[in-house]
């Protein structure tokens, strides 16, 4: 019975973590973009907003498995407060990275991205290049952070 309660309890503590950290990072992602990300992906229905908040969402779960795994072991709380302190620092690489290839790229990405430009390839049917430059980026990370933990 103390070991299902044991269980329970880790099961909660790292899912709330988990979930959490998933919204800081939305949350993130929508400070470095323009307008209001929310409302592009379920209000406009933006394909690239989605897929830049789905490769976010992916990067941040294959780090924040990594970082459970290597609490294992450690008291619960402080396995906990690694999960979120390694999420965070996740959190900030993706959005370190989408303000760099901004800055290092013609134009301004959030705008080229989101269909702030005049002529954007998402009216047209199609997604920016770009995009998948992003997604890449932020799953790409999300492993960095799972080697560097493993």
């Amino acid at each position: 019975m103390t070991l299902l309660r044991d269980n329970l309890a880790e099961l909660t503590s790292y899912g709330l973590v988990s979930l959490a950290v998933l919204i800081i990072g939305f949350a993130g992602l929508d400070l470095v973009t323009p307008g209001s990300l929310r409302s592009l992906v379920w209000r406009d229905n933006s394909r690239t907003a989605a897929v830049l908040a789905v490769a976010q969402v992916i990067g941040l779960t294959v780090a924040l498995t990594a970082a459970i795994n290597a609490s294992i072991g450690l008291e619960l709380w402080r396995g906990v407060l690694y999960t979120v302190l390694y999420g965070l620092v996740s959190v900030a690489l993706m959005m370190f990275s989408f303000v760099l290839i901004d800055l290092l790229t013609p134009g301004r990405l959030g705008a080229v991205l989101l269909g702030r430009d005049t002529e954007t390839t998402e009216s047209k049917g199609q997604l920016h290049p770009a995009v998948w430059v992003n997604a890449a980026t932020f799953v790409a990370l999300g492993f960095f952070v799972s080697a560097a933990l493993g």
